[in-house]
């Protein structure tokens, strides 16, 4: 690593291709923690929405949840070992004619229309 410096004090740092791929994959295994922590509310949003809106019971509401972790569960490791695959359900959808990127779009101008 070289530090950038104007006198006493420190502006930056460049980084080399290790540190930088090493800083990454510390940064995704942090993004996959905080994601952990948050799972809980998150998965209480997703379950009530399914049981308000379609009358899914617990035994299919724990089904889903039980599938939902498990793609979750693959997701953040794939993330914490670099691999190129991270976002594989989304290629999926995709090809089933869903996209979901766009959705995203969609909605972010729906917002900003709104403001």
């Amino acid at each position: 690593m070289v530090v950038k410096k104007m006198g006493n004090k420190i502006f930056g740092a460049e980084l080399t291709r290790n540190e930088q791929k090493a800083l990454d994959i510390e940064i995704k295994k942090q993004l996959a923690e905080y994601d952990r922590k948050n799972m809980m509310e998150m998965d209480s949003i997703i379950l009530w929405i399914l049981h308000s809106m379609y009358g899914l019971g617990e035994k299919r509401l724990r089904a889903f949840y039980d599938n939902f972790h498990t793609e979750l569960e693959a997701l953040a490791d794939r993330y914490e070992m670099d691999d190129e695959d991270a976002y594989l359900c989304t290629e999926n959808l995709r090809r089933i004619g869903i996209d979901v990127e766009k959705w995203h779009q969609e909605k972010a101008e729906r917002l900003s229309k709104e403001l």
